[in-house]
């Protein structure tokens, strides 16, 4: 491998060294929330359960230690014909009991409902029996504490609830909700601009001609970066042209958080856009160790972030995943994981590879007869060959220095969703 090409670990080191987060914040509605960062720590103001309360239908009453003695016996407490009680009352979800319980009754009570005063158990309803609304015959009586939900055992007042950083999903805004919270402090979202650069290409929508390609690359890198949840500034394409290409990035330095390009970085008599933004910022690195996706650039124009992937599509797909996603969740100030989701699958053939960079082949991943995870690349694996992306299903990660694989050997895969 030349030494001139970072590791994807190193590469990925320096992309969040030169990612700053952004420190601006924001209060937006609980409603308006979904997959924002948040930017200080959440902390619980009522506890949860805000009391004791019933895990389920059925009568509250109180047991003694000699009559949760006998339930574990499973003796008297079980036998056909069981315990009475006399109905107090019934409690629903939202109500609380009028008085205390008294000695030899029961409240009929619904599952969330508070537990009386003096009732210390809830009999499930499917092991009682009752010929009319004034009592009820309990015929496994249960111990101590039983199917009840204690006050705080979920979520204590004072505790943090989330911790800044965190990256809100459904099951966070529950929570939130469960708190009383309508507002929430979060960054702001990223700005992040993409721009296609190159003299053979044409809008998708224009005319084209016996010399251009429809451009192919913005809508998915915009897909990729969207799910995000980020503000996209669509730059369209730019010409080959030195001047033109200083006049978008300054215009970009003074827009967008982050600028992402593909096309231009590689090391054609046309590309230009790596030494562009080299005048007018810096490179901090240039050319990965990977497969495809070699020739990606990143930048800095002043606070902006600069990422030039390749014009190949397949190279541009597989670099905004790698490297991309990771750098706008640190600008995000996600606190989270901030790589991509790997599981281990059996190959299903022989592979024989040159070794040197990590290859991120795209791949069919299934499940086996018996339920396995299996992997299979895809037969044409070059660069420029956008169904190996649309047929594929994951990325097969064979890492550096593997010259050749055997079936059922055990290895890495990124799927695509």
């Amino acid at each position: 491998m030349s030494t001139s090409w970072l590791s994807l670990e190193d590469a990925l080191i320096k992309a969040r060294a030169t990612a700053h987060a952004v420190s601006d914040v924001e209060y937006v509605s609980l409603a308006k929330a979904h997959r924002r960062v948040v930017a200080e720590d959440i902390i619980a103001s009522t506890n949860v359960p805000p009391w004791d309360n019933s895990s389920m239908d059925g009568y509250a009453i109180h047991v003694t230690a000699e009559s949760s003695s006998l339930a574990n016996d499973n003796t008297e407490a079980t036998d056909s014909s069981g315990k009475t009680f006399t109905v107090q009352g019934v409690i629903t979800a939202g109500d609380r009991a009028a008085t205390p319980l008294h000695s030899e009754h029961a409240y009929k009570i619904m599952t969330g409902a508070p537990i009386p005063q003096g009732a210390n158990a809830v009999v499930m309803v499917e092991n009682t029996s009752s010929s009319d609304a004034n009592t009820v015959t309990v015929h496994t009586l249960p111990n101590a504490g039983e199917n009840i939900r204690v006050k705080a055992n979920d979520i204590a007042s004072g505790e943090v609830l989330i911790k800044k950083g965190t990256l809100l999903r459904a099951e966070h805004l529950m929570l939130l909700s469960s708190q009383g919270l309508n507002t929430l402090p979060v960054y702001r979202k990223l700005r992040v601009g993409i721009v296609a650069t190159g003299n053979e290409l044409a809008a998708p929508g224009e005319a084209c001609s016996d010399t251009q390609i429809f451009e192919s690359n913005r809508a998915g890198i915009s897909a990729i970066v969207e799910d995000e949840n980020v503000e996209i500034i669509d730059f369209g394409i730019v010409k080959d042209d030195k001047a033109s290409l200083s006049d978008l990035f300054h215009q970009a330095s003074n827009t967008v958080d982050i600028m992402i390009s593909s096309g231009g970085v590689s090391v054609g008599d046309a590309d230009y856009v790596k030494d562009v933004i080299d005048s007018m910022g810096s490179i901090e690195f240039w050319k990965i160790a990977v497969k495809p996706g070699k020739p990606f650039a990143l930048g800095k124009l002043d606070d902006t972030v600069f990422c030039g992937l390749p014009g190949n599509p397949v190279s541009s797909f597989v670099t905004a995943k790698l490297l991309v996603l990771p750098i706008i969740r640190k600008m995000q100030g996600r606190q989270d994981d901030l790589g991509l989701f790997t599981v281990t699958a059996t190959l299903t053939k022989d592979i024989k590879r040159r070794p040197g960079r990590r290859d991120f082949q795209r791949a069919l991943m299934s499940t086996d007869t018996q339920g396995n995870l299996v992997v299979t690349p895809l037969k044409n694996q070059s660069s420029g060959v956008m169904t190996s992306i649309t047929s594929a299903n994951c990325f097969m990660v064979v890492h550096e220095e593997l010259a050749e694989l055997n079936k059922g050997d055990a290895i890495p895969v990124i799927p695509f969703t």
